[in-house]
């Protein structure tokens, strides 16, 4: 591609930005600042439940578990919460589920029992919110479009996500009932901008007007049967992805400082905000199964670099893992909605499922793999079995990956505007 047509591109893209609907361009905008405040607080449920609640870490692993199953596997529920009650609502319905679960959280400092459903609020919210959130960005550009929409609608959340957890590692220690006690404030009030700023779209329908609900269900199965590979490598992915991110913070606390995580954090966030958009339409493109079996990999080595131990072994770590991660979510996402067409909501929802499945899986066997190295004293280790992981599913993706048409044509029309 020459610097001229480049250019021009970037021109484009620009325009397609300003000329984006104004409930659209809030939504990114209000994505960021809900992924900064929830990520004040996620990456610290496991310390929150053994430090400030006093649980034990076998105990906590699987509340953690079973609460990342619920934000991801509960999912599923959002494509019928939204035909019954539309996008908008579903995402400020999810919002003040979250609110009520923050402010029970603190309560739950000094009332233990208390964190049990606190923490199932807490992650009943983004269940319902993010398939919605991602359905209307979908549902309101054109599907050439799609990639570039969703690597920014990603880029928004990661830059909460990577900001989030580096303010709280500055609050945790002072006052954990004062820090999530303000984030239930903080989501009230991003809760009333959603409802104030969010413009409601209409749902893509599952099928033609005059298909019976029969066949609109077997016409979901069909597709569903066609998405098995994703879903697989999706399950994966996040299985994966849990490992570290649920217990990065225990082992930042075991061997260092728990600030480190605010950095580590930082940095897998500020990867995918500059990396993601401007690679969205290669990504989109690339050939699955190296694309798979190439993520996994990086991934692999960037376990392995953090069993290193050391500041720089785990940053690298970091990047290597976070490179892997860029390239093999997006891809996810734009199968399954590229297999499942028509509905996002229930795609996206199927993709959480899968997501909720490898996460509870993650929760489970991470919180004994890691209480027994902690116990043994050789944390490192940890990290080289989650890295063994990355490497089976690398295996696996080019065993299985078989052969795909890219998600999107090669040549993306970014002049084509908002269709929809």
């Amino acid at each position: 591609m020459t610097e001229g047509t480049r250019g021009v591109r970037l021109t484009a893209k620009w325009r397609t930005f300003t000329s984006l609907p104004a409930g659209l361009k809030a939504l990114i905008g209000l994505s960021f600042v809900v992924a900064l405040g929830s990520y004040m607080v996620t990456p610290f449920i496991g310390v929150l439940m053994v430090k400030a609640i006093g649980l034990d870490i076998r105990v906590a692993g699987t509340l953690v578990a079973v609460a990342t199953f619920i934000q991801f596997g509960g999912s599923i529920l959002g494509g019928a919460v939204v035909d019954r009650i539309g996008l908008k609502r579903t995402m400020v319905l999810a919002l003040t589920v979250r609110t009520a679960g923050l402010a029970l959280l603190g309560v739950a400092v000094t009332v233990p029992c208390v964190a049990y459903p606190a923490v199932v609020l807490v992650a009943a919210g983004p269940a319902l919110y993010l398939p919605a959130n991602k359905a209307y960005i979908v549902t309101s550009v054109s599907d050439e479009l799609r990639p570039l929409f969703l690597g920014v609608s990603s880029a928004a959340l990661n830059a909460g996500m990577g900001i989030g957890p580096l303010l709280a590692a500055l609050l945790i220690d002072a006052d954990p009932v004062l820090l999530l006690v303000g984030l239930a404030g903080l989501f009230a009030l991003i809760t009333a901008a959603h409802q104030t700023a969010l413009k409601p779209v209409e749902r893509r329908p599952d099928a033609p007007p005059t298909a019976h609900g029969s066949e609109k269900v077997r016409g979901k199965r069909a597709a569903l049967r066609g998405a098995l590979r994703p879903v697989l490598f999706t399950a994966l992915a996040f299985y994966l992805y849990f490992f570290f991110q649920s217990f990065i913070g225990l082992y930042a606390a075991g061997v260092s400082d728990i600030q480190l995580l605010g950095w580590v954090m930082l940095l897998n966030c500020a990867m995918v905000v500059l990396l993601q958009p401007p690679l969205a339409d290669r990504i989109a493109s690339a050939d699955y199964r190296l694309l798979m079996a190439g993520s996994f990999g990086l991934m692999a080595l960037g376990m392995a670099s953090m069993a290193l131990g050391g500041l720089p072994a785990l940053l690298a770590g970091t990047a290597l893992f976070t490179l892997g991660e860029i390239f093999l979510f997006l891809r996810c996402d734009l199968e399954l909605v590229d297999r499942v067409p028509g509905n996002p909501a229930f795609a996206f929802g199927v993709q959480r499922l899968a997501a909720g499945i490898g996460g509870l899986l993650a929760g489970v066997v991470g919180g004994f793999v890691f209480a027994h190295f902690e116990a043994a004293g050789d944390l490192g280790t940890f990290w080289l079995v989650v890295a063994a992981q990355c490497a089976g599913a690398a295996l696996l993706a080019l065993l299985l990956g078989g052969r795909r048409r890219p998600a999107v044509p090669e040549t993306i029309a970014v002049e084509t505007g908002v269709a929809r």
